[in-house]
């Protein structure tokens, strides 16, 4: 038995955020109902965001958050819409959103107007700024608040080389990690007590959360951003070899400097008075910096990785978005898989990012998205609904 199978979740979230949490649970083993408007999840048509190819059978950038779901298409603007998803609710563990406050509450959907209703339903929720405050009520993304409200796209890159540039869904994905944390608490506190909870996590709460280190250094007078050759010691930095690839060296303890001098052919360093000692070893981190960066440009990082994993010396080497599919690392502990569509598409995927004893990750399965309303009919037909109805709803235009 899966750790969710037996829940159901309602979903009614676009973009990444929202439909991440709900195919991490989807993955859990949950019964997870996407209900999209007529036209879709905006997501669908964002492809070039990733390069991926999109097909009519094939949107891998889809696919990514939104794998093992049930689709069902409704138009909530319609009575007949808005009733098939209160029948939906009825029979719900969780409503997962990413709806703004005031969307929700001209559907009838939002917590305040549910929770009487549904009193052992979890009404979860994605928000950008949180449910307090000035900018409550404003639009967010993780670029304009993940990003740029919490300092990481200002502070984090290279003094003088501008802004970050970021990768879409850090942010939001960060969210739904936390999100789906927060939804399992609530079940855990809904079977203890028979209640349910409103549950929600911020883009801005999020990024705070995860920056906590940068923003005590901020917090305690640090300049940022930073050069590398501000670092904190030069035995924590990275490095560039021979062949112009770069790794981090960890050296974090102290203690270890003069394996790591004597490793690297300078073991007169840690006899030198300027760096012998663990408080001049700071003083001195920019010249010590500059040293070590002569000493690594000698070899290729390959050979440095080598003699570093040889001697048990913590390190890595900065690999490359194009790498981490076909990390042989990855591959044995099934973070990534390979995916071909029907009609050849090919992607890579990653699985989510818990494993449980009980779930073989080798097996975790992947049903792709289809098109917009694939399971309509069949969700509804469970509801109650007859083919007849279902039949008059699509010629209204209240269902896809």
């Amino acid at each position: 038995m899966k750790p969710m199978e037996g829940i159901k979740v309602v979903e009614l979230s676009t973009m990444l955020a929202g439909p991440m949490t709900a195919r991490i649970l989807a993955e859990w083993g949950a019964d997870v109902i996407k209900v999209e408007t007529l036209n879709g999840d905006a997501w669908r048509k964002q492809a070039g965001t990733t390069l991926s190819p999109c097909t009519e059978q094939a949107n891998p950038n889809f696919d990514m958050q939104n794998i093992n779901k049930r689709f069902v298409s409704l138009n909530l603007r319609s009575e007949a819409g808005h009733e098939a998803m209160i029948k939906l609710l009825e029979g719900a563990d969780v409503f997962l959103t990413n709806f703004r406050l005031q969307a929700l509450e001209g559907m009838g959907l939002a917590y305040e107007q549910l929770k009487e209703r549904f009193p052992r339903l979890i009404h979860a929720s994605v928000l950008g700024y949180g449910d307090q405050g000035p900018d409550k009520d404003r639009p967010g993304y993780d670029y304009t608040v993940f990003f740029s409200r919490t300092g990481l796209m200002a502070d984090l890159p290279p003094a003088g080389a501008g802004p970050l540039v970021p990768i879409g869904g850090i942010g939001d994905h960060s969210v739904a990690v936390a999100l789906t944390g927060g939804i399992a608490a609530a079940l855990y506190r809904r079977e203890v007590t028979g209640q349910g909870d409103k549950v929600d996590v911020s883009l801005f709460q999020s990024g705070i959360f995860i920056l906590t280190t940068g923003i005590l250094n901020g917090f305690n007078g640090r300049t940022l951003p930073r050069t590398r050759l501000d670092c904190g010691h030069a035995g924590s930095n990275t490095y560039q070899g021979s062949d112009g690839e770069w790794f981090y060296l960890a050296c974090i303890d102290y203690r270890r400097f003069p394996e790591l001098c004597q490793l690297i052919g300078a073991p007169e360093l840690a006899q030198n008075p300027r760096y012998s000692t663990s408080a001049a070893y700071y003083e001195n981190r920019t010249e010590l910096t500059k040293i070590f960066d002569d000493i690594f440009k000698r070899h290729t990082v390959s050979y440095w990785d080598e003699l570093f994993n040889a001697h048990d010396m913590p390190h890595e080497v900065l690999r490359h978005f194009k790498d981490v599919p076909y990390d042989p690392q990855a591959q044995a502990n099934h973070y990534t898989y390979f995916h071909e569509y029907e009609d050849g598409t090919k992607t890579v995927f990653s699985n989510g990012p818990v494993h449980f004893g009980s779930v073989d990750p080798a097996q975790i399965p992947c049903k792709i998205s289809g098109p917009i309303g694939r399971d309509t009919d069949q969700v509804l037909q469970e509801l109650g609904y007859s083919q007849e109805k279902i039949a008059e709803m699509h010629q209204a235009k209240e269902i896809r």
